[in-house]
């Protein structure tokens, strides 16, 4: 069972054989400046993408679409409609006075296109900018049923009518203009009628909902009803704005409408009010609707970016890597020319920037270029086969039958036991007490490892460990007396 467990290990550590000494990886300075500029680029881009970011200069991803809904109630805002008369000159008269009232606008409120109540909004609360009577259209309550599903409630929507006074709809502390007064009014002036509607934005910094007024202007006539359909565009936003998970947010509102207007005479408005009709406003929702989908830019996109950028500037590294490889190689090749070769570690490469050697020096003597390159060129191809595993391995079998060649097989299995005696410092017993213990046998602790039953021998000492070792700045072995 442990050793399943083992065999399913997906940590396990790789032997990696070193270069030379504790090199394992081949390293330049040219890999190090680059790779110190790949860290500064990303770091600083990093950066400069995080301030962005957290000053909310990063767009988010929208996503609009257009969608058809058969059925919705809409709760208009207060104040989304304000009617106003715009004069230009104080001493005109404002047909929209309370007191000697000339033109009254009146809200009519239809369901299934058929006028179920009439209310006057004429007060006098509010001053335009034009210094005339701010008529605003009170809270509305708009039902779209576009397929007359007759399981849902039914369609309703709002009119506003702009008549001559009506007497029946005034208010307390209202009067109307003298019939004489009214039709002179009609007869000698133009009057310019303006419709200020209140409509919302969504502010994608600010991630708040902010008011947009849109004006529209209309003249009177006084032989001719003007009729105008505003269609509100309903807006369902929908906001994503969390760090990290998703967080979505809802929002709706109107963000646009459309006007529709056609010119009729005064008989074919005489249906809905029993009076002169110059301008019939229709408030209605425009059965498509927007759907639009703000995400706002998380902290893993943000990474990703930066990584992006990071991996650009990584894929340039493929010529840093050719450059370590083969630096590497010429690097290793160069030390095993120098173990055949010792007189070789005295000569000195001129490399030009790109790594390349142009030419060979040595300390006292002058070079034969030509003849240099031709051998080195003849070397180099041999030294490339030593590192070869197979070649590595066929040498050493060379040497196991020189060896045996020379030896008996006895001999071979007493060097296969051979070993060097552990230092004596390292048992708290003395030698002699464990030789005491050993008196029935004919060999003593210089012949035999207690634990092992190898056979050791004293000949072999600690110096024996490293005699062979490779050591490329070594370049006499030092034998010692004795």
């Amino acid at each position: 069972m442990i050793h399943s467990l083992s065999k399913i290990d997906n940590f396990g550590a790789e032997f990696k054989q070193r270069i030379i000494h504790s090199e394992q990886e081949h390293k330049s300075i040219i890999g190090g400046l680059f790779t110190l500029l790949v860290y500064s680029i990303c770091t600083a881009y990093f950066i400069f993408v995080l301030q962005q970011w957290a000053s909310g200069q990063i767009l988010p991803k929208i996503l609009i679409e257009s969608t058809v809904s058969a059925f919705e109630k809409f709760e208009m805002p207060d104040k989304l409609i304000e009617l106003t008369f715009v004069r230009y000159d104080d001493q005109i008269v404002d047909p929209f006075a309370t007191q000697g009232n000339i033109l009254m606008p009146i809200a009519v409120l239809l369901e299934n296109n058929k006028p179920i109540s009439y209310q006057s909004v004429l007060t006098n609360s509010e001053i335009s900018n034009y210094g005339t009577n701010l008529i605003e259209m009170e809270k509305m309550q708009i039902v779209k049923n576009s397929r007359n599903d007759k399981s849902q409630e039914n369609c309703r929507y709002y009119n506003l009518l702009i008549t001559t006074c009506q007497k029946q709809y005034l208010k307390e502390n209202q009067t109307c203009a003298s019939n004489e007064d009214i039709q002179n009014y009609l007869r000698n002036s133009l009057t310019p009628i303006e419709i200020e509607v209140k409509l919302q934005q969504f502010d994608t910094k600010n991630k708040e909902i902010y008011e947009v007024e849109k004006q529209l202007q209309f003249i009177l006539e006084e032989n001719l009803t003007l009729k105008v359909d505003i269609l509100f565009q309903n807006t369902n936003t929908i906001i994503d704005d969390h760090l990290i998970f998703s967080n979505s947010k809802l929002f709706s509102y109107f963000s646009d409408f459309s006007v529709l207007t056609q010119t009729n005479t005064k008989i074919q408005n005489a249906q809905i009010i029993q009076d002169q009709v110059l301008i019939q406003i229709a408030f209605k929702v425009d059965p498509i609707e927007v759907k639009q989908s703000i995400t706002y830019v998380k902290f893993g996109e943000m990474l990703a970016e930066v990584g992006s950028i990071a991996s650009l500037l990584l894929a340039a590294s493929w010529f840093i890597q050719q450059f370590n490889k083969e630096e590497m190689e010429n690097k290793i090749i160069d030390e095993i020319i120098s173990i055949y070769y010792p007189q070789f570690r005295n000569l000195k490469k001129i490399k030009n920037c790109m790594g390349r050697t142009i030419k060979i020096k040595h300390e006292k003597d002058e070079i034969n270029q030509k003849e240099f390159q031709k051998w080195y060129k003849k070397v180099r191809k041999n030294a490339i086969l030593k590192l070869s595993v197979v070649n590595q391995l066929h040498e050493i079998s060379r040497l196991y039958f020189i060896i045996r060649s020379q030896t008996t097989y006895q001999q071979m299995l007493k060097y296969q036991n051979c070993g060097i005696q552990l230092p004596h410092r390292l048992f708290k017993k003395h030698s002699y007490d464990i030789n005491n213990e050993l008196q029935s046998k004919d060999i003593q602790i210089e012949d035999y490892d207690l634990e092992s039953s190898y056979m050791i021998t004293s000949v072999l000492c600690e110096d024996d460990l490293n005699l062979l070792n490779y050591n490329h700045n070594q370049k006499r072995i030092n034998i010692p007396a004795g």
